[in-house]
């Protein structure tokens, strides 16, 4: 095994590429040690959500190991491993941005139920509970809420008048509005019509 941060020279890389192409599990240690580095600062650099590095950077090992026999040994290994990092980042990112509008667009309607009280769907207790959700965040979340959903703010207006950047207000507001969901989703638990 070749130690971590020992830089493995074109040949014994493709070596190394050889053995687990022909079933050496082992081999694929020292690939991922010398290249797990590389990748994360690929991901790090593009990804809006910090907190994805590495499950991305996993995921990026993960499918190589399981396409290695696609490779062609002799190329270069990390240049296909930051092809599977871009391809897997902007899935990711298409995902999260649909997964963001669709909750912006149910948070926006539940805030506006709530603002617009007593025009709520007859027997339903949505707006009643989004208000007792929004009551028991914290006041940073509930003020990120108001500024979004209220005031209606630009992401870039709250990170400003927050002093925090875009990437947190996006990735609070994401947080949030899942944690809305959830909230209300656990108070109708009981309480969904037959």
């Amino acid at each position: 095994m070749t130690p971590p941060g020992l830089n493995l020279d074109p040949p014994a890389e493709d070596a190394l590429i050889l053995r687990v192409q022909q079933g050496d599990l082992d081999a694929f240690e020292p690939l991922v040690d010398q290249h797990l580095p590389h990748v994360r600062a690929f991901i790090a650099l593009r990804t809006p959500a910090a907190h994805l590095v590495d499950e991305l950077a996993h995921e990026v090992f993960v499918y190589a190991f399981r396409h290695i026999g696609e490779f062609n040994a002799g190329t270069a290994f990390g240049s296909w491993l930051r092809a599977i990092a871009w391809n897997l980042l902007r899935a990711e990112i298409q995902r999260f941005s649909r997964e963001q509008s669709n909750q912006t667009r149910y948070a926006h309607a539940r805030c506006m139920e709530v603002a617009n009280a007593g025009e709520s769907v007859p027997g339903s207790n949505e707006a009643e509970f989004l208000q007792q959700c929004l009551e028991e965040l914290p006041d940073t979340m509930r003020k990120l809420v108001n500024l979004k959903y209220h005031a209606e703010h630009s992401s870039e207006e709250i990170a400003r008048e927050l002093k925090r950047s875009n990437a947190w207000v996006w990735t609070t507001l994401f947080r949030v509005r899942q944690q809305l969901k959830n909230c209300i989703e656990h108070k109708l638990g009981g309480n969904q019509p037959c």
